[in-house]
């Protein structure tokens, strides 16, 4: 076997696929411990052998016309970016992340990506848990990054104004934990993302029940350290989904589109409950429906993308040295590199249609997802579940963050969207997607 046989072999496959998660996911951390410089050097590194690997199957890859549309906005928004260089590297970057998506969810089968998706999520929340032990045991106090990354232009200054700290050493003390990202809203949301997928590999019976077990009583320790009132919320409602989904499964197949359609509609009149009485909900999780200062960043971002109908260009993560994120930083009296509001930045950045593309997007994702799961019954695959459950969770995160347009965050948007059969293109519902998580295949097929 050659070598290049060898890189296309499903375990080296599965590894490239397994690392790029860990990579995207936490990479806060590993640009802590190596600095910006390394971390490019190994995500290219890292790029360049996945489409190697992925090479047979770069022929069949197609990008949906939502996605293309959205990728393609933001390349074209160099043409009227404010910041040019900024928006040139974000694009390229966007792409890079739009293309290992495609082609590593393309080259595995959906049963075995949502493995795949488990031990990347695994691997990151052992590697905050990990980090937590050895600032709270070894060093018993706070851990500072070895290098400053970008936090510098900031004056290594969190959005509270407070010292960036990877961790504050508080494992012991009941947190809140930050974990190998340094930041404990996105460690929490690990951990969450870590527990749908377990759930999901395990009523899927394709991981040993001790592993995901000990990994779920793992991730709700977390959960609860990090003090993330966005995960609580995010939880209960994923809670609520899911019960909801398993009722529907035990439906007789004409009550299921009716309870579905019940579920849909509390599930919108919950959503404005929970901004009429936000401060209630969150005083429940001690904290205030300010959220951290986000509120005064919104406003401050709405009026920025008021004056410019196209967007200011996509720059990912705000370039704070330059205009208009610089001032909308210092009238807002926080220090942030984002509008904590992935649909707020989709405006902010790429104007309107930008934000019109995103909900789209969204809309289309969760649809697809969906319909899979209004039409399940009793021993049908879970799969399908685990997409909306992700979906959902990725949605309701981005109400408080914009990773959802970076890194993992872009990285789950496109593997969710090409999971399901997609909405847009008005496909019949494939009935082994249904019942098995996988499109009709081969036997051979259904094997990878």
């Amino acid at each position: 076997m050659g070598w290049r046989d060898r890189l296309s072999s499903r375990g080296v496959r599965d590894g490239l696929t397994v690392w790029i998660i860990v990579l995207l996911t936490s990479g806060q951390g590993f640009r802590y411990l190596g600095g910006l410089p390394l971390y490019t050097v190994v995500c290219v590194l890292t790029i360049a052998a996945i489409a190697l690997s992925f090479r047979p199957t770069w022929a069949s890859v197609r990008l949906p016309l939502p996605l293309g549309a959205f990728v393609g906005l933001a390349a074209a928004s160099v043409l009227w970016s404010a910041t040019r260089a900024v928006t040139s590297l974000a694009v390229i970057v966007m792409i890079a992340t739009t293309f290992v998506g495609v082609v590593t969810v393309r080259g595995t089968g959906n049963r075995r990506f949502m493995v795949l998706l488990y031990r990347g999520f695994q691997i990151s929340l052992l590697l905050g848990i990990a980090l937590e032990l050895w600032a709270a045991i070894v060093v018993r106090g706070p851990v500072y990054p070895p290098m400053h990354d970008l936090t510098s232009l900031t004056h290594d200054k969190n959005v509270s104004g407070d010292t960036i700290t990877w961790s504050d050493g508080l494992l012991f003390h009941g947190g809140p934990i930050q974990g190998w990202v340094g930041n404990r809203n996105p460690f929490g949301l690990v951990a969450l993302l870590t527990a749908i997928t377990g759930v999901i590999v395990l009523l899927e019976r394709l991981v040993g029940r001790v592993d995901v077990v000990a990994t779920l009583i793992a991730a709700g320790a977390v959960h609860l350290l990090t003090m993330s009132a966005t995960v609580t919320v995010t939880a209960l409602y994923l809670f609520g989904i899911t019960l909801a989904a398993f009722w529907i499964r035990r439906a007789p197949p004409g009550g299921k589109k009716a309870i579905s359609r019940v579920v849909l509609a509390l599930s919108a009149i919950a959503a404005v409950l929970t901004i009429k009485y936000r401060d209630e909900i969150f005083g429940l999780v001690d904290r205030g429906s300010d959220l951290t200062n986000r509120t005064e960043i919104w406003k401050q971002v709405i009026q920025a993308a008021e004056l410019r109908p196209e967007g200011w260009g996509y720059v990912g993560y705000w370039p704070v040295w330059e205009e208009p994120y610089k001032g909308m930083a210092d009238r807002a009296g926080v220090l942030a590199t984002h509008a904590h509001n992935a649909f707020l930045d989709a405006w902010l950045q790429l104007g309107l249609v930008g934000l019109a593309l995103l909900v789209a997007i969204v809309v289309l994702m969760f649809g697809a997802s969906w319909r899979l799961v209004e039409r399940a019954d009793k021993g049908d695959t879970y799969i399908p579940l685990g997409w909306t459950l992700l979906t959902v969770a990725l949605v309701l995160q981005s109400l408080t963050e914009s990773r959802m347009l970076v890194e993992g965050g872009w990285f789950l948007v496109v593997v969710l969207y090409l999971s399901a059969p997609q909405v847009f293109r008005l496909t019949l519902v494939d009935e082994s997607l249904v019942h098995r998580g996988t499109p009709g295949r081969t036997d051979a097929d259904e094997l990878r």
